[in-house]
């Protein structure tokens, strides 16, 4: 059976509130100075390596423009508060504009987590291993400090739906309110086996956990909160994501079919600001879908998430450094990317476009 979208739920995550400048009318005096704004209106775009398939260089400046901006390219493009926004994941079949990282926001969870029990001495692959518990207690803390308009992201596909359907085996799973007896056939244990995850950094995590210096049992431990707090959001009455909803589940359509791999970032006004332009990896009816990373936008994320894991570490008596934590992020994420990267984008040319 093809598994079924589930129908509009009201405890669905609210989509972000867009951000809106105060109008003043011709004539009115504004008491105070404007705010800079930043205005894209520019793109640079460079070849970083040439692939033997996917888009030339003709057709990356064709598409999305090249220093000028025409109206309908500037169209394309659109500047989120990095603060704001949710982390999709690095996937060409995601069809919003977006902000991209391996894994999505919880691929972000996940480095995070593993790098702070590395601070702690308690993340090294042969160390003494996190506890479920310890787990669950922390990835609830976490959705307690996040704005409702920033829902934590987590990427499957409808291929891997339809592989753990006939695992179990049930018909018509809906994954986010699954029915007690696909519970009790062990659902939940499935969803931390490699083969039914349809995100490709999930799966090489899953499967390969030291190409990331993570220990064997900690990304299924992060999946296990995760589908633990999202059934409760949309099953459990009394819980605080029934009404308030924290999590979102993206389930991919069709395949992946790359062109190229993007690596966006804005100018440093922009950036000063916590900016960050979105880009749509794939438009309906446009065969030239891309992989898009957003790494200096997720460098921003990972400073959030140094000061979340020094107010846990706060609790106990081993402290930790913001700074250094944060930089322990950006160099494991580095490593994430380039390691899921070489195996989802091999022989696609790289670009790097710069928004300004």
């Amino acid at each position: 059976m093809q598994p079924q979208a589930p129908a509009a739920s009201p405890h669905e995550p609210a989509p972000p509130t867009p951000i809106v400048l105060p109008i003043v009318q011709p004539g009115e005096c504004s008491c105070e100075p404007a705010p800079p704004v930043c205005h894209v209106s520019k793109l640079a775009v460079r070849e970083d390596h040439a692939g033997p398939i996917g888009m030339t260089l003709f057709d990356v400046t064709s598409l999305y423009g090249t220093d000028i901006l025409s109206e309908l390219q500037t169209e394309q493009v659109q500047m989120a508060l990095v603060s704001e926004t949710s982390f999709m994941c690095l996937d060409d079949r995601v069809e919003e504009p977006s902000l991209g990282t391996p894994g999505g926001d919880l691929g972000e969870f996940v480095l995070a987590l593993s790098s702070y029990l590395q601070e702690r001495g308690q993340g090294r692959i042969d160390g003494p291993n996190f506890t479920q518990s310890e787990v669950d207690s922390i990835f609830e803390e976490y959705l307690e400090s996040l704005p409702a308009s920033r829902p934590l992201v987590h990427c499957t596909d409808d291929a891997s739906l339809r592989h753990l359907q006939d695992e179990l085996p049930v018909e018509d799973l809906d994954l986010r309110r699954p029915p007690d007896h696909a519970k009790e056939l062990g659902l939940l244990q499935k969803l931390t086996e490699v083969n039914n995850h349809g995100d490709s950094h999930v799966r090489l995590m899953l499967d390969k956990p030291e190409w990331f210096q993570l220990q064997e049992n900690l990304v299924p431990m992060v999946l296990t909160s995760y589908y633990t707090n999202l059934w409760r959001q949309y099953q459990d009455s009394s819980s605080p994501l029934y009404t308030i909803p924290k999590l979102r589940l993206n389930i991919l359509s069709g395949h992946r079919d790359p062109k190229a791999f993007f690596e966006v970032s804005s100018g440093g006004f922009c950036h000063k600001q916590g900016l960050a332009p979105l880009l749509t990896p794939r438009h309906r009816g446009n065969e030239k879908s891309v992989l898009v990373s957003h790494l200096d936008a997720v460098s921003l994320r990972r400073q959030e998430h140094a000061a979340f894991f020094r107010t846990i570490a706060n609790l106990g008596p081993r402290k930790i450094d913001v700074e250094r934590l944060h930089q322990r992020l950006d160099r494991h994420g580095w490593l994430a990317l380039e390691t899921t990267g070489s195996q989802m984008a091999s022989g696609l040319p790289f670009y790097t476009l710069m928004y300004s």
